[in-house]
């Protein structure tokens, strides 16, 4: 798929230009060829919750990566599954996908109440009931 090295976005095959920023289109984003600036709006221990993030922004139209899905080029380095992952938006769209987030989180039953625990082996917060982490399967003592 083709990405706009201005904007980000990545179009169907077969668009060779931009139609926002009339930019030419390249293969593959790398930071030779990339020139917004990136920032980030969200971070987690929790992959899966990093991931329904990414999917609330992308659904909206904003082009977001996740900091441990990229391992060179426009993000930089990769990290573990055990660490932090980062949520990351051009820096055009940081108000708007930050508003996002805080209305998701809002109705998050994670972050809403304290009934959850935090996975010693992974870090994410799973609710008290569970046995397994669904994150890593770690076993919880009971």
């Amino acid at each position: 798929m083709p990405f706009c090295p201005k904007c980000g976005y990545e179009y169907e095959p077969g668009i060779k230009v931009c139609p926002d920023c009339e930019e030419e289109l390249v293969d593959e984003l790398t930071e030779d060829n990339f020139d917004a600036q990136i920032v980030e709006v969200f971070s987690t221990y929790d992959p899966s919750e990093a991931g329904m993030v990414k999917e609330l922004l992308k659904g909206e139209g904003i082009f977001c990566a996740l900091s441990n899905e990229i391992t060179s080029g426009v993000w930089g380095g990769s990290i573990g599954e055990e660490s932090e992952v980062r949520v990351l938006v051009n820096d055009r769209d940081v108000r708007r996908a930050r508003g996002l987030i805080e209305t998701y989180l809002e109705g998050n039953p994670l972050e809403s109440t304290e009934e959850f625990i935090v996975c010693g082996n992974c870090g994410a917060k799973v609710d008290q009931k569970e046995k397994f982490c669904p994150v890593c399967g770690e076993r919880f003592e009971e």
